[in-house]
């Protein structure tokens, strides 16, 4: 654990954000009932998200055009930014609270540095403010887990999450179609294999603790 809690701290998060701006916001599809904590099923949650997973990592191998890697990359952030507000509420685990944090930080700041990018170099591309269904369904997923699956739930979907991150980022920088917009992709790589990293780390830690 003393190894996690060092890379919690090292994680790269691109800005500050006031934890209150964070807060206030919220990307959720409007008028959506939220399921009540335990009432999911994991073992049904599970398979939604594992064919949820499957098709985000064709569409990200899919994304090279602009308008497609702005939609895409603003809909990542927005459900990493809900899902990590979430487990930090509901998580009570400390690395797991921690890890959550800092997604809610660093995506938070490259939404608003793709934004910037955007606004110089294309502003007629406006990314969407609200999830899409599959996002909100991962989320909804999340809402409904019960306690003792919450932090399994969440650790699963943000591996599957900045996997299909990783794909999207390092395909645009390699294939896209701005090169504004392909420079920040290749600079934010790094930060997204990290995180992954760092998922996966915790997904094997509790793991073996439930042995």
């Amino acid at each position: 654990m003393n190894k996690l809690t060092t890379l919690s701290v090292a994680i790269a998060v691109m800005g500050a954000v006031p934890t209150a701006t964070v807060l206030a916001q919220s990307a959720s599809q409007p008028g959506r009932t939220s399921p009540a904590p335990g009432t999911a099923n994991d073992t049904a949650s599970a398979v939604r998200d594992s064919a949820g997973h499957a098709a985000g990592v064709v569409s990200a191998e899919m994304t090279t055009t602009l308008k497609g890697f702005a939609t895409a990359a603003a809909l990542s952030d927005m459900y990493e930014v809900e899902a990590g507000k979430l487990a930090s509420q509901r998580s009570t685990n400390r690395e797991v609270k921690n890890f959550a944090d800092e997604m809610v930080k660093a995506h938070t700041a490259t939404t608003s540095q793709l934004k910037s990018i955007l606004a110089s170099n294309r502003s007629d591309i406006m990314p969407p403010t609200k999830l899409d269904d599959r996002r909100q369904k991962m989320l909804d997923e999340l809402k409904g887990a019960k306690a003792s699956d919450f932090d399994h739930r969440y650790i699963s979907q943000q591996v599957d999450a900045h996997q299909e991150a990783l794909i999207l980022i390092r395909g645009y920088a390699k294939d896209g179609d701005v090169q504004p917009v392909k420079d920040f992709a290749a600079k934010t790589a790094a930060a997204v294999e990290s995180h992954l990293e760092m998922a996966k780390r915790l997904a094997n830690t509790k793991t073996e603790s439930s042995r």
